[in-house]
């Protein structure tokens, strides 16, 4: 799969700071130890030396021997604090990203919605399975910036979300019902133009030649059992009475 630069610029800020998280962490880590292990020293020096108590010649001993190690003790403090304000920083970004992607899906979300209603007439069923599943064909699109480049994407998608539910989508469409079920050749659907105009609707940038792609792969996956018979197709059209 492609990688936009739209994504690369959108990822690389936040790789840099878990890098760099990880090195501050690092830095930190080794920082404490260092820092336990000095004060360790210098109590055990004080100790036996005598020199600790809780006099005013002590506690300048003390803070004489502290000081040996201030730029150590310094360095701890101000790795933890770049540490807490790397962290609320990439809280910050993450925050923002999230509503720049909220927004987004919300108006994606209206696009759908708008396409679903018109399909409802035939297909009510489908659009409630788009209802369910949309948000993850959103984030299928989100991570391309909302392009279908090549055929081996498409079909990522498809299986992944729609394969399973071809059948389902075709045996409850209003006019293969209302037709009885029969098909006049074997690539015949009721339901992919209406599964079409959704699915590709959402997309902003499609490959040529992807309409005869997903034609061919929800054909593929039709039920394997439906009425193939030109004949009683056509008797069928004599009938039938669509929807009002």
């Amino acid at each position: 799969m492609k990688t936009t630069l739209k994504n690369v610029m959108m990822k690389t800020p936040h790789r840099m700071t878990r890098i760099l998280n990880r090195l501050l962490v690092t830095t930190i880590v080794i920082l404490v130890v260092m820092a336990v292990l000095a004060l360790i020293s210098v109590h055990m020096t004080l100790w036996d030396e005598g020199e600790f108590s809780f006099s005013p010649e002590g506690i300048n001993s003390y803070l004489d021997a502290l000081g040996e190690y201030k730029a150590l003790f310094a360095a701890t403090v101000a790795t933890i604090a770049a540490y807490y304000g790397l962290w609320r920083y990439r809280a910050a970004v993450d925050q923002n990203r999230d509503k720049l992607k909220m927004d987004r899906f919300s108006d994606w979300k209206t696009v759908l919605d708008v396409r679903s209603s018109e399909i409802e007439k035939y297909d009510p069923l489908m659009k409630r399975e788009f209802v369910g599943l949309r948000y993850r064909y959103f984030e299928h699109l989100y991570n391309t910036n909302f392009r279908i480049s090549t055929k081996e994407e498409l079909t990522k998608i498809f299986n992944e979300l729609f394969k399973d539910r071809v059948a389902f989508f075709e045996n409850h469409n209003e006019r293969n019902m209302g037709m009885g079920g029969a098909h006049p050749n074997s690539d015949h659907s009721y339901s992919y133009k209406n599964f079409e105009f959704l699915f590709l609707g959402c997309a902003e940038t499609l490959y040529a030649g992807i309409e005869t792609d997903l034609k061919a792969l929800y054909v593929d996956n039709l039920p394997i059992d439906r009425t193939i018979d030109a004949e009683l197709y056509q008797a069928a059209l004599q009938t039938y009475r669509p929807i009002e």
